[in-house]
């Protein structure tokens, strides 16, 4: 079952998680409050109690949270990492500026877990977006499409031990392989773009597209997610399949995105992976 709070911010970033996290809980009776960081959540945010602000608005985000009543926070959606010097902070930013300086040396963990540690400091309970939007989540087995064959479970097995590798750099959630080779690894840029990628490298169809959470990661923050926008990106890339974590990794828009992988003949494949290794 969802969870319930009294009231929960949703920190929105770019992408569908923040918007159906915010529709989920409204059509549960979960009140929201939407905090549109940068412009970032897009036209869909007028649709719920919002505010938009600026990363440096700390003390105006504080305080029209706790004037809100939020006593719960989720933190959804993508955001691109500014260079520090460029953010304007308001006063009450500025006493938080020597600890956010040393979080921007650090990878995406490692700054996602200083701010939301900073916001347990003022009081708000941290909740992962798959604590109310709990049907999201991949189950195991395969979703669409045949089971993967021995050559794919053999490249889904190399993608895994490539991420498991890379775990400790604090590198992307996600690993394409083709034919033995590692194609592409997913970084800043996000899924669709490593897959545009791959799309023009590719000469012969195949392969596969595993994500799973980093090794150690906070599950309250950045669980990795796939859409239609990836299935459309997969196909483009002439993959064959997509390996999914289950349990750790969102399929926003399910219905529609499980109906485009059928049309499309790409499998889904939620696996049993440790997640939290």
């Amino acid at each position: 079952m969802p969870l319930r709070v009294k009231k929960l911010g949703i920190l929105a970033g770019r992408g569908a998680l923040p918007r159906q996290l915010a529709e989920t809980c409204v059509a549960n009776g979960q009140p929201v409050f939407i905090v549109d960081l940068e412009g970032a959540a897009s036209d869909w945010a007028g649709n719920f109690p919002h505010l938009r602000v600026s990363l440096g608005q700390v003390g105006k985000l504080l305080a029209v949270l706790k004037q809100e009543g939020c006593d719960s926070i989720a933190m959804a959606g993508g955001l691109s990492r500014p260079g520090l010097t460029s953010v304007r902070f308001d006063w009450k930013g500025v006493t938080f500026l020597p600890r956010v300086a040393q979080l921007f040396r650090k990878g995406d963990d490692g700054l996602l877990s200083g701010i939301a540690g900073l916001f347990e400091e003022e009081g708000f309970k941290i909740y992962g977006p798959d604590a109310f939007l709990t049907s999201a989540i991949a189950e195991s087995g395969t979703l669409t499409g045949e089971t993967p064959d021995a050559k794919a479970r053999s490249e889904i097995a190399l993608a895994l031990n490539i991420l498991n590798a890379l775990a400790p750099f604090d590198v992307g959630q996600g690993v394409v392989v083709a034919d033995g080779h590692c194609l592409a690894v997913e970084a800043a840029e996000g899924t669709a773009a490593m897959l545009a990628r791959v799309a023009a490298l590719r000469k012969s169809p195949g392969g596969v597209l595993v994500k799973i959470p980093k090794a150690g990661q906070d599950r309250r923050l950045d669980l990795p997610a796939i859409g239609p926008e990836t299935i459309h990106a997969a196909h483009k890339a002439g993959l064959a399949g997509i390996a999914l974590a289950a349990g750790g990794v969102f399929i926003l828009d399910r219905a529609e995105t499980l109906t485009l992988a059928r049309e499309k003949s790409i499998f889904i494949d939620a696996i049993n992976v440790s997640v939290n290794a």
